[in-house]
């Protein structure tokens, strides 16, 4: 017992040592932490700000792709207007052509029809040569056979001549007329549709060359804007690779900045335990002090106890206590004959006799310095008032307070019961200096 009491007293006293030294220590390690943390902190603002550039680059990049892909949709407006042009036309062409056809083939047949009527000419014409041989083999062999010279049988013959070789004539040459001027006509009617076709032809073919520039122009368009595209893309994948490289940067600080924060953490939480250690140690010197201050009394009081001087020891005035309960005194202070055991044992206190759950006052104001079970008390609570005195309040039913509550002379801490060694509900109540069992009746 001894020997813990100096191990104990030479802890309280190197301890302010040990709570101070290391102070400017743990200062200096907040200090560095919370400069790494600040460090970190505008590292992680740095790598924002190039994210929020790599942003504008990259909007500006898709920007200037839109402009692009519009300009390729104008052109493609363009070549649409072009192609729907260009098939008005050929369906043009294919109606002219047609109507070339139909002018061939009326062509053909006026130029069989013409030869038709060559033939039918020929053939008149050889008739007109006969007849002009008959007539002038008359005129050889009958003198004056044109003129009137009043034969009637010749002038008859003659008139028939006239008129054979005259009504054929005027029908071939009205016939030839017409098939000359029907040819005329169909000639004149395909060489205009032929006309129409060439201009057709060339309207198209000027359209083709356009289409064909047009072509061209979009090509290269497209091949520009592909180019383009590749470029912006290559931008756009190398400034979100970027982005996502930042981002791991930003993680790992953020990573870094936990970890010194649990740094921080774990070192206060050592800084607390330690200090929590520190006041169980300094506690444990305190009660190992009250432990030797209460050996020393007991024994100052077994002294004084075997020489009959138990009530006579000097102590200094007691606070003004008060009675915990209103019910009735039933056993003293003093030696009596255990309830239980039935044997003749020293009690310490007083007892009141009281109803289960009955409130209980606290006799002085002070501290509340215990509040458990212990033992044959059963429920307890023990109030520090100063000066070295102490009340106890034992076989509880209720705590109303806890360890380290100030509590005022007559607040309620807790119920009458019956716990512990106890034979019915009521209070065990004693007053204690430094320890010592004093007769309560004397301070109330």
């Amino acid at each position: 017992m001894h020997k813990f009491l100096r191990i104990v007293c030479l802890l309280a006293a190197i301890m302010p040592l040990a709570v101070c030294t290391p102070s400017a220590a743990q200062d200096s390690f907040f200090e560095e932490r919370e400069r790494q943390i600040e460090e970190k902190k505008r590292e992680i603002e740095a790598r924002q700000r190039e994210q929020e550039m790599l942003k504008s680059d990259a909007l500006f990049a898709i920007e200037e792709l839109n402009v692009t892909n519009a300009q390729i949709e104008e052109v493609n407006a363009a070549l649409i207007e072009v192609n729907n042009w260009i098939a008005a036309a050929e369906a043009r062409l294919r109606a002219v052509e047609l109507s070339q056809t139909a002018a061939q083939e009326r062509v053909a047949v006026a130029r069989k029809r013409d030869a038709e009527l060559d033939e039918d000419i020929e053939a008149i014409q050889e008739r007109l040569r006969t007849q002009v041989v008959d007539i002038y083999l008359d005129l050889v062999y009958e003198q004056n056979f044109l003129l009137q010279d009043g034969d009637p049988n010749r002038n008859a013959r003659r008139q028939y001549y006239i008129e054979e070789l005259g009504a054929d004539a005027q029908v071939l040459i009205d016939r030839l007329r017409q098939a000359k001027d029907d040819q005329h006509v169909t000639v004149q009617q395909a060489e205009r549709a032929q006309v129409e076709i060439e201009q057709a032809q060339a309207e198209i073919e000027e359209a083709l060359a356009d289409l064909a520039e047009l072509e061209r122009a979009q090509k290269k368009l497209q091949d520009e804007w592909n180019r383009k595209r590749d470029l912006l893309q290559a931008r756009i994948d190398a400034e979100a690779q970027a982005q996502a490289d930042l981002e791991g940067e930003i993680s790992g600080l953020n990573q870094d900045i936990e970890a010194i924060e649990d740094e921080i953490e774990r070192e206060r939480e050592r800084i607390r335990l330690e200090e929590e250690r520190q006041k169980r140690e300094a506690e444990l010197a305190r009660l190992a002090e009250l432990e030797r201050q209460r050996q020393a009394d007991l024994d100052l009081l077994a002294a004084q106890e075997r020489l009959g001087q138990f009530d006579d020891i000097e102590i200094p005035a007691p606070p003004r206590f008060f009675t915990p309960v209103t019910g009735p005194l039933v056993s003293g202070y003093g030696n009596r004959v255990h309830p239980i055991f039935g044997t003749v044992r020293f009690h310490a206190g007083l007892d009141y006799a009281a109803n289960t759950g009955d409130p209980i006052q606290a006799a002085a104001s002070g501290t509340v310095i215990q509040v458990q079970s212990r033992g044959g008390y059963g429920n307890t609570i023990v109030i520090d008032h100063g000066g070295g005195w102490t009340t106890l309040y034992a076989h509880l039913s209720r705590y109303d307070v806890s360890v380290g509550d100030q509590v005022a002379i007559g607040e309620v801490i807790g119920g009458i019961g019956s716990t512990g060694w106890s034979t019915g509900p009521h209070l065990h109540f004693e007053i204690r200096y430094k320890g010592s069992p004093r007769d309560p009746a004397k301070y109330l």
